[in-house]
């Protein structure tokens, strides 16, 4: 009796697209995850973003592909070439101008503007503890940049004295021509190499959208204010 080899043809499937984040990590938090066992591809077309933090240390903030499936990738972000921090949940974009390195008092904070589609892209916040080389996941929020806004990222936006950041996300329309859902913001400032919840500027910026300030609103629908 004869017996016929066949051979067997392997196709490789080059990595060409992304998942969207649907989760954010958790404030305070630091996001690890187990290192690929096996190679992962590499896009030619991409290139690592770097950023300085001084004359010594370099950032890098770049894609690592799932090794089982190339449509997924993830954030590995690596202090002078040694990893530090793996994020699963916010994605960098690239052509982005906002993503920076804030450094004062010894404070490192790292600024990542994220993909936020189908919504408004945001800025994470992360902390750098440059002695034990960790990163620190602090805080995401969106922000406005439109060419009529007066909330501009990295700006002294109330004229305290101290830049901020952050604005209005995408909310939905009434139906009712006279109402509107509440539409709340959320600021950050970044004061002596750290970063503070402003509340005094979200609360301020609420009043001057929804003529009203209501906490942790969900859903409310309030009367329109006159303009």
């Amino acid at each position: 009796m004869k017996y016929v080899l066949v051979p067997i043809l392997l196709s490789l499937i080059g990595c060409t697209g992304r998942e969207k984040p649907v989760d954010k990590p958790v404030a305070d938090t630091v996001v690890e995850v187990a290192a690929p066992t096996v190679k992962t591809k590499v896009d030619t077309n991409y290139v690592p973003l770097s950023l300085k933090i001084d004359e010594i240390n370099t950032l890098t903030i770049k894609r690592d592909y799932n090794p089982k499936d190339c449509s997924r990738y993830y954030q590995t972000i690596l202090l002078n070439g040694e990893k530090i921090f793996t994020d699963t949940a916010n994605y960098l974009v690239d052509s982005s101008k906002y993503s920076r390195i804030i450094a004062k008092n010894g404070n490192v904070l790292f600024f990542m503007e994220c993909d936020g589609r189908p919504n408004l892209d945001y800025l994470s916040a992360y902390a750098i503890d440059m002695k034990n080389k960790k990163m620190t996941y602090l805080s995401s929020t969106v922000f406005n940049n439109g060419p009529k806004s007066k909330t501009k990222p990295f700006t002294d936006i109330d004229g305290d004295g101290f830049i901020e950041y952050g604005g209005f996300d995408l909310t939905e329309m009434h139906p009712s021509p006279d109402s509107m859902y509440y539409h709340p913001s959320s600021f950050y400032e970044i004061r002596n190499g750290k970063l503070f919840f402003d509340s005094l500027l979200t609360k301020k910026e609420d009043i001057r959208v929804n003529g009203l300030y209501v906490k942790n609103s969900v859903n409310l629908i309030i009367r329109k204010p006159k303009k």
